[in-house]
């Protein structure tokens, strides 16, 4: 009987904490980065992000990138950067290595662009 009990107590216990509101830190998190939730117009993205295409299908498909042209204005576009400041340092068998500039010219950053899945990833 006690176990029963306890077992009916403990259930009705879970059922009223999952339908408490979650708290703000964890709403925030649902709304995900690109909701207008970001530090400025030139905020990095989370690691591992896609890079824009015009036909772009869901999250997490491939978005082969088929020059270094098209990487440099990808990545301009994705970080909302003019041109001038995304510039190529190297390409490489498997992607492009590609220097982000500070307004002043210096480096801000450095990403590689996957050749054949779209992925980028900060290496720096």
């Amino acid at each position: 009987m006690k176990n029963l009990l306890s077992a009916y107590l403990l259930s009705v216990l879970l059922l009223l904490l999952s339908a408490l509101p979650a708290p703000a830190a964890e709403q925030e998190q649902r709304r995900g980065w690109r909701n207008g939730h970001h530090n400025g117009p030139a905020s990095p993205p989370p690691f591992g992000d896609y890079c824009p295409r015009r036909h772009a299908d869901h999250y997490g498909a491939r978005q082969p990138v088929n020059s270094s042209d098209e990487a440099v204005e990808r990545l301009a576009r994705f970080y909302r950067l003019p041109p001038e400041r995304v510039q190529l340092h190297k390409e490489r068998r498997n992607g492009f290595i590609i220097d982000i500039l500070n307004p002043d010219g210096s480096p801000a950053d450095r990403v590689i662009i996957d050749k054949w899945s779209g992925r980028i990833r900060s290496i720096r």
